[in-house]
């Protein structure tokens, strides 16, 4: 029993971590495609001279910061749900619905990463005309998403968080 506490104990200081640094990274995404699209509207209407490098850079930008997001979304457990069920069933019927979303999530996300990862092999030779890299930088953000959202949902599962009564969250 105690190892079991001592594993439990180290996978979620594990995904203490990769949900700090995914929540980072999607920020930063965040932060930088706003930064980008404020910056080529004002290229585009007031300098009249439009950028081409700014296009991929801000579309790279928005799919790392969304795969990144959908992992602190795992784990906070902020995703969309019809919960009605969930919410009435009491006892050894709540820990089954309780198991059987933990395994569809868990379903999604190794498909994400495993379907992703073949993605991203696949465009590592097509090269991004304006930038001149790889356009597996861009799909890479899909493998790397998932597998920061298979801790995260482990990590939901061994530990949900504690519902907050006015949002539900």
């Amino acid at each position: 029993m105690a190892i079991a506490r001592r594993l439990k104990a180290g996978f979620l200081a594990l995904d203490r971590i990769t949900t700090r640094v995914a929540t980072f990274a999607a920020c930063f995404a965040l932060a930088l495609a706003v930064c980008l699209a404020c910056y080529q509207i004002f290229m585009r209407y007031v300098v009249r001279q439009s950028t081409s490098w700014s296009e991929p850079i801000l579309q790279m930008a928005i799919i790392y910061m969304v795969y990144l997001g959908a992992a602190v979304t795992f784990r906070r457990g902020a995703l969309v749900a019809i919960d009605l069920l969930l919410e009435t069933a009491r006892g050894a019927l709540k820990r089954a619905v309780n198991l059987f979303v933990f395994l569809a999530c868990l379903v999604l996300v190794l498909h994400m990463v495993w379907y992703g990862w073949q993605m991203t092999m696949r465009a590592q030779f097509n090269v991004n005309p304006t930038l001149g890299i790889s356009m597996s930088w861009a799909f890479l953000a899909i493998p790397l998403g998932g597998v920061f959202a298979l801790i995260a949902v482990v990590a939901h599962y061994l530990d949900p968080p504690a519902k907050d009564i006015d949002t539900g969250i």
